[in-house]
């Protein structure tokens, strides 16, 4: 038991090595604002810039639908990548599930490196879009750990250590320290950080962004979309949706 103890100690002050700092998202309904395009939501108009129009699939004109903007301008969000505002738009209102390998005319991520105001356009959202109501996504700061499926690939000597804790149930010894030093691992939606897989780790490139399902967008049943990036390179982020 005394053995245990302390392989237990170690294996916390080794997670505090690994501590990263995510911006968790909080989606909150709130009477629409006036003005919504330098604000992060779902459901208000977009930031646009003169000469930009709706993004549409190009082959059939049905214009896609915003799913979230992110706006970042002081750069409290962990980005990989330069840009002050982020858009993904899919075609959620077609019914169809927004997989990694489907077709990527019904989907679309925009991304602004600077805000600049003086470009600033309305761009009315499409009458064949059906209305949605207004939420505003607030960011606060959350420790973050890594997801025990995907210990084995950032830090495979702490399964092991975690193995010698339990060795008939580590993932149990390997998240008692984790909840202890980061809180309970949960699903929703946050930048940066690491990514907490619904079905398994699959990344696709560095961690970035995972969207869980809200009251206007349901993937499958309670889906999650997990983004990637290679590199530096926001033309690189690509995407994935888990769902039960």
């Amino acid at each position: 038991m005394q053995e245990e103890t302390k392989l237990a100690e170690e294996l916390r002050t080794r997670l505090r090595a690994l501590l990263r700092t995510k911006q968790q998202l909080l989606i909150e309904p709130i009477e629409r604002p006036v003005a919504t395009q330098l604000l992060s939501h779902i459901g208000g108009d977009p930031y646009f810039e003169q000469g930009e129009t709706w993004p549409t699939n190009p082959d059939t004109g049905q214009p896609l639908e915003l799913i979230f903007q992110l706006v970042n301008p002081d750069g409290a969000m962990p980005w990989p990548f330069e840009a002050q505002v982020v858009q993904f738009y899919q075609n959620y209102h077609w019914g169809e599930l927004p997989y990694d390998d489907g077709d990527p005319r019904d989907f679309r991520l925009k991304t602004y490196p600077v805000i600049r105001p003086e470009l600033l356009v309305q761009v009315p959202r499409p009458a064949a879009l059906p209305p949605i109501g207004f939420s505003y996504i607030r960011t606060q700061a959350v420790a973050s750990l890594p997801d025990d499926d995907e210990l084995a690939d950032i830090a495979p000597e702490l399964q092991e250590l975690s193995e010698q804790i339990r060795p008939k149930n580590w993932r149990k010894a390997y998240n008692a320290a984790v909840t202890e030093l980061a809180g309970e691992p949960d699903l929703g939606s946050w930048v940066g950080g690491y990514a907490q897989w619904l079905q398994g780790a699959y990344p696709t490139g560095t961690f970035w962004l995972q969207f869980d399902s809200t009251e206007d967008f349901v993937w499958g049943d309670s889906g999650l979309l997990y983004f990637c990036v290679d590199g530096d390179d926001p033309a690189t982020i690509s995407f994935q949706l888990q769902s039960c």
